[in-house]
């Protein structure tokens, strides 16, 4: 009985080690199988930043988005009364140039078409404010005064051709 007792107390602390190891084995996995859910969660938030950094135009080529929107105001038989630039906003990462915009035209056949079409450019834009008026000399007219912002990538500037 003497000579079984340290052979008990070894098998003992043999499966409590046994136990430890599986247990930071255990530990180890769950880690990694998390590493592995994050590693997931970061490539898609990549591929979300791709998205919003291709609506971002370089600092230059927001004329061109502020082009398009002019473009758009006169398909839809809008008549631009003033358009005015106001101070660009230095954002972190992007910046933003508002404009004001007064125009006036039909609001059923020419504001709101203009608005929904805006509304799905492929850069980003916001309405910031708007001011609509009935025009009274022209019945289904409106007079509208909008500020709209574009922004736009500062860091990124256009290449230029030589």
């Amino acid at each position: 009985q003497w000579m079984f007792k340290p052979l008990t107390q070894t098998v003992k602390q043999v499966e409590h080690t046994t136990a430890e190891k599986q247990q930071k084995l255990h530990d180890v996995a769950a880690k990694m199988a998390n590493a592995k859910d994050i590693a997931a969660e970061v490539d898609e938030l990549k591929k979300a930043l791709a998205f919003c950094e291709n609506k971002l135009p370089a600092e230059k080529e927001y004329n061109q988005v502020f082009d398009e929107i002019s473009n758009l105001a006169v398909k839809n038989g809008l008549t631009s009364k003033s358009v005015r630039l106001l101070k660009v906003v230095q954002g972190q990462d992007y910046s933003e140039q508002p404009i004001k915009l007064v125009f006036s035209g039909s609001f059923q056949n020419g504001f709101y078409p203009f608005l929904a079409q805006v509304e799905r450019l492929q850069r980003l834009t916001r309405i910031d404010e708007m001011k609509i008026t009935a025009d009274d000399k022209t019945p289904g007219a409106a007079n509208v005064e909008m500020i709209l912002t574009i922004y736009f990538d500062a860091a990124r500037k256009v290449a230029v051709a030589q």
